[in-house]
């Protein structure tokens, strides 16, 4: 009887020890239940020297990991760059007038590869608020000029 005993005793050590061991191996192996892309490819720096163009009467809208606007201007936004809080950047297509444009938060990234942290709902990290919207379009002479656009909304869920 007292063999049934230790062996019973032995396997619920090595159970034990199992469950409490996996979680530990899970993390520092760097096993992810969802792989959110923290960095890509370095974007452009941002052109801190750039005049400013005054800003447009457009309405940015963040709607979890999409910001939507309408070009409410009278005039054509030409391929450009949007900006968001002097850091991250993401490639504009061309908004005709009375056009809406959406873009993927996550597609926005820093001059050193970090993505934005847009949030949603399987998101590792804290979601980023949309403080300073831009958009950076050449001027006559192909230097950079930028406008600011107006963030109405803020909603991380």
């Amino acid at each position: 009887m007292k063999t049934h005993n230790a062996t019973i005793r032995r396997v619920g050590f090595a159970l034990s020890a199992a469950l409490f061991a996996s979680p530990i191996a899970l993390t520092a192996g760097g096993c992810q239940l969802f792989n959110e892309k923290l960095t890509a490819e370095p974007g452009p720096a941002y052109p801190e020297d750039a005049p400013m163009g005054g800003v447009l009467n457009i309405q940015v809208f963040r709607d979890v990991t999409t910001l939507r606007f309408t070009n409410t201007t009278t005039e054509d936004i030409p391929e450009s760059t949007m900006w968001l809080n002097k850091r991250f950047s993401a490639p504009l297509p061309s908004v005709p007038s009375g056009e809406t444009s959406e873009l993927d938060l996550r597609s926005f990234v820093d001059e050193f590869g970090d993505t934005y942290k847009a949030g949603g709902f399987f998101a590792q990290r804290e979601p980023a608020p949309v403080v300073l919207a831009q958009i950076e379009v050449p001027d006559g002479n192909g230097n950079p000029l930028l406008y600011g656009l107006v963030v109405v909304q803020n909603k991380f869920d």
